[in-house]
């Protein structure tokens, strides 16, 4: 029988991409979510919506059962309602998590970010990774923690500068990363929803195509699938990122290079900084100090997505 899947966080970046994917393989699933006009706008039928709220445990009773697998993309992007990453990032998930233990659900997916327990000053990925260490703590479902690089969607800043006729880069632009589109995390996903901790094989893609910067596959069949790091097909430095929008646009390269002091004092004081206004900045400007490549998986190249946004 096909399994029933718990999707929270549908209205999402990630989110909707997944719910997209659902769609196309016909999978029996639910959708997560406060807004039946957000998810119904999603063409998800009433018997596909689940309302609840998950930094309210209450409203989540009963949201598991019958639900054999919980994907869940909750998380903060932009900071509202007076909720901080703690509450959400953390609190929420575990809210959903106790359900699903209580429910017998038998595997959840949680969303985290590449490299986040590496970054634990960071306060964003402290509340990420304090989630994640719980979930692969549990003993009562199979825990399975995908930590995706940046999205396509995180790198259209680069995009907003060279239309805005000049880019900043911090040092000489030299940082490495493979960002990764939403469509080809949400297969990515789904293919590990699939996977058991004791058989099968690591997903694979044959289908890239060829690109100077295209990054070796790096699957390997005893990588431990309870954790799972991936990014996109081609890796690329920032100012080669900054290079490749402008190409996008035909227009012709302004880059001002930065050093990377800058950078330094520029995430001291974002630390500073109460997390809604901080936070995000913190993240960035963390990130942005070191190579952050991770597998490569998927088929969809960033030169594409920003002539798509033009």
């Amino acid at each position: 029988m096909q399994a029933k899947i718990l999707l929270a966080g549908a209205t999402g970046y990630l989110g909707r991409y997944l719910v997209q994917a659902l769609l196309k393989q016909d999978k029996g699933f639910v959708a997560l979510g406060r807004s039946l006009k957000k998810l119904g706008a999603m063409g998800l039928g009433e018997a596909q919506i689940k309302l609840a709220q998950v930094t309210d445990p209450m409203s989540l009773a009963g949201c598991c059962d019958g639900i054999d697998i919980v994907i869940s993309c909750v998380g903060i992007t932009r900071q509202k309602d007076g909720l901080n990453y703690m509450d959400v990032d953390y609190q929420a998930n575990i809210n959903l998590l106790e359900e699903a233990e209580r429910s017998g659900v038998k595997k959840f997916i949680y969303i985290s970010a590449f490299n986040a327990p590496n970054y634990q000053s960071v306060r964003m990925l402290y509340a990420k990774e304090q989630f994640a260490q719980r979930l692969l703590s549990s003993q009562m479902l199979e825990p399975c923690v995908i930590r995706p690089n940046g999205f396509f969607s995180d790198i259209e800043a680069f995009y907003a500068m060279a239309k805005a006729g000049r880019a900043y880069l911090f040092g000489w632009g030299d940082v490495k990363v493979n960002p990764i589109h939403g469509e080809d995390l949400a297969r990515f996903c789904l293919e590990a929803a699939e996977l058991s901790s004791h058989q099968g094989s690591q997903p694979t893609d044959s289908d890239l195509n060829d690109s100077p910067h295209k990054a070796k596959q790096t699957w390997r069949p005893r990588q431990d699938k309870r954790e799972l790091a991936i990014g996109g097909p081609d890796i690329f430095s920032i100012k080669e990122l900054a290079q490749l929008a402008f190409k996008a646009m035909d227009k012709p390269e302004k880059l001002m290079y930065l050093p990377d002091w800058v950078r330094k004092l520029a995430l001291e004081v974002a630390k500073q900084l109460p997390e809604r206004v901080g936070g995000p900045a913190e993240f960035f400007l963390t990130v942005s100090g070191q190579d952050m490549v991770a597998p490569a998986y998927g088929e969809h190249h960033l030169l594409e997505h920003f002539k798509s946004l033009s």
